[in-house]
């Protein structure tokens, strides 16, 4: 399993290149409030990690701002991801990181 590589965004990480991908049109699960997951994987291809930020993008649904998807924001959660003992370089199930 790979992310489709339209519209992907790169981002490096301590010499390793990591692209991950934010949809542009709102999914139907966001725009009923649902957390937004981004996938991140590894430019050689390996463990798809999905991260919850702890926001969507829908409108209406509460007076809190919608919040924005930052590069540090990304760079972030691959830090975290790998100090848990996410392992980007080898196959297998996508995994999760839930926000903290």
């Amino acid at each position: 399993m790979a992310v489709a590589k339209k519209g992907l965004r790169k981002i490096n990480m301590n010499g390793e290149n990591f692209h991950w991908k934010i949809r542009k049109k709102i999914s139907h699960n966001e725009a009923h409030n649902s957390e937004y997951k981004i996938p991140i994987q590894h430019e050689m291809g390996g463990q798809i990690l999905l991260i919850q930020v702890g926001f969507c993008r829908s409108h209406g649904y509460d007076s809190d701002p919608i919040l924005s998807v930052t590069p540090s924001l990304i760079k972030e959660k691959i830090l975290e991801a790998i100090n848990l003992g996410w392992q980007f370089n080898l196959k297998g199930k996508p995994i999760h990181l839930l926000k903290s």
